[in-house]
């Protein structure tokens, strides 16, 4: 099967930052990049999420084994992308006309599905699964269990309403993130996919060594707004090392 691959563009900002990067660092930074053009429009790159945090206390900036509240935080920022993204589809108002006209106990079906699905992004059931998890075999196999649940009940509610059973799309139009933290130095990206035009734009690059982020999330997200309005005109193809 043909895999679509995206265009990589990066706006000036980025340029810039991958440009003042030493050599070992702008190699991870590539490599990253990499991935997400390789995986093409129809697939996320693994690791990376919608939510982007706007401040991180020092006390959880490093995620590693031994910091499970750290863990835990970005285990819940994915997990809540990925039920958000099915939410948004069974409360659109096509599935919710769909469930209008259907025989009350197919209804109740589907309705009970979506109801599974708003209990499991409870954060409070959440985050004490989380936290109580012992290792990090023990945390993953969580997060892999909890996925698995939010799909179950999702293709039960689309099957109970009519529709083909089908995963959601690794992209919206919303800006991501990609953060590396181990090994240092820790990194992030943030990026959006237009899916449309098979264009992967590189916003912002920096490096995780503060506890603040500032203003830099507000300012990706209104540069990455205008690129989708036709309205940036400063992108340029991926700059090579």
């Amino acid at each position: 099967m043909f895999l679509r691959m995206l265009q990589v563009m990066t706006t000036e900002e980025f340029a810039r930052w991958f440009a003042s990067l030493d050599d070992a660092c702008a190699e991870d930074v590539a490599a990253a990049l990499d991935v997400i053009e390789q995986l093409g429009p129809d697939r996320a790159a693994p690791g990376s999420r919608e939510s982007l945090l706007w401040y991180e206390h020092p006390s959880v900036a490093r995620f590693d084994e031994a910091n499970p509240i750290a863990y835990a935080l970005e285990a819940w920022g994915e997990f809540r992308d990925y039920a958000r993204q099915l939410l948004a589809k069974l409360e659109s108002p096509r599935f919710v006309s769909r469930l209008e006209r259907l025989p009350p106990a197919q209804a109740a079906a589907a309705l009970q599905a979506v109801q599974r699905i708003k209990g499991a992004t409870d954060p409070r059931s959440f985050w004490t699964r989380m936290l109580h998890a012992p290792r990090a075999r023990a945390r993953d196999a969580d997060v892999t269990d909890a996925r698995a649940t939010l799909r179950s009940a999702y293709f039960a509610a689309l099957e109970a309403a009519g529709f083909q059973a089908t995963d959601v799309p690794a992209h919206s139009r919303a800006l991501r993130e990609l953060a590396r933290r181990e090994p240092a130095p820790a990194f992030r990206v943030l990026y959006g996919v237009d899916v449309g035009r098979e264009t992967a734009l590189f916003v912002l690059g920096e490096r995780l060594g503060r506890s603040f982020y500032g203003d830099s999330v507000r300012r990706a997200e209104a540069t990455w707004s205008q690129f989708l309005a036709g309205d940036l005109r400063s992108t340029q193809p991926m700059p090579l090392r």
